[in-house]
């Protein structure tokens, strides 16, 4: 694409054309080959190659001295991400969840052990459970923590069940490893966690996870529903309109479509 001058800076697009022919069939190059990818002569490209190693954005591999692509370019995607502002993407359907169903919805982090609101918004039912953003809650004892960890690799899984505490919030709370461990396996089949009563008496919760582009969970959204409203027969139904919900989140954060269920 041309500047607004109408001119491209030559080496900078030879440059970009150089990191372009990285993909995950060809994560290593040699010099020969990169020069001939870009149709340019062999001594041209070393020190375009040369340039772009010192700065970070290729690193050699000292056993087959092919390039590969540098830290430098995860650092950048890194300050990128963090600027996508997730709540921005969320609000629309975080609306539409909660004049879908009239009860309050959440958006929610993980830090360590707990989840963190980061939004909320509320229907208009007088009796609610209103968790306020900032509000910390147990990743364990909560529908939205379950959610998140229910989709990380299993080893991440197996690793945090090892060491964390499951204090009880209530006497319903899950505080054994293994049943634990069976709750999320039932998460991830049906797309959707319940807390039921395990973190509040009175109220029942059911929350998705938001993934990123490679499947990975950044977030979670959730329904809280006092108990009166939210009887057996009306769980499945809310859980299928926060996953629902979810998933076009997920779209929006990269997820492939083929991906999100």
């Amino acid at each position: 694409m041309a500047n607004k001058q109408g001119k491209l800076i030559g080496s900078v697009q030879r440059a970009l054309d150089i990191l372009d022919v990285f993909n995950a069939r060809n994560p290593e190059l040699g010099t020969t080959e990169i020069a001939g990818a870009i149709h340019l002569p062999k001594s041209t490209v070393a020190g375009l190659i040369y340039t772009l190693e010192v700065n970070g954005y290729l690193e050699q591999n000292p056993e087959n001295r092919k390039y590969r692509l540098g830290y430098k370019l995860a650092e950048r995607a890194g300050l990128f991400l963090n600027q996508y502002d997730l709540r921005r993407v969320a609000a629309p359907h975080l609306l539409a969840l909660r004049d879908a169903c009239n009860e309050s919805v959440n958006l929610a982090l993980r830090r360590g052990s707990d989840m963190v609101y980061i939004e909320r918004m509320h229907g208009t039912n007088t009796l609610g459970f209103r968790s306020e953003i900032g509000k910390r809650e147990r990743v364990h004892s909560t529908a939205l923590g379950k959610a998140y960890l229910a989709f990380l690799p299993q080893p991440e899984i197996l690793d945090f069940v090892a060491h964390h505490d499951f204090e009880p919030l209530t006497q319903n709370t899950i505080t054994d490893a293994e049943l634990f461990l069976a709750d999320l396996a039932c998460v991830r089949e049906r797309g959707y966690a319940i807390d039921d009563q395990e973190n509040e008496l009175g109220g029942r919760c059911v929350a998705a996870p938001l993934l990123n582009f490679d499947g990975r969970p950044v977030a979670a959204i959730s329904i809280s529903v006092p108990l009166q409203r939210m009887p057996d027969t009306r769980v499945a139904e809310l859980g299928e309109l926060v996953r629902r919900t979810a998933a076009k989140i997920s779209r929006r954060l990269g997820l492939p479509h083929e991906n999100v269920g």
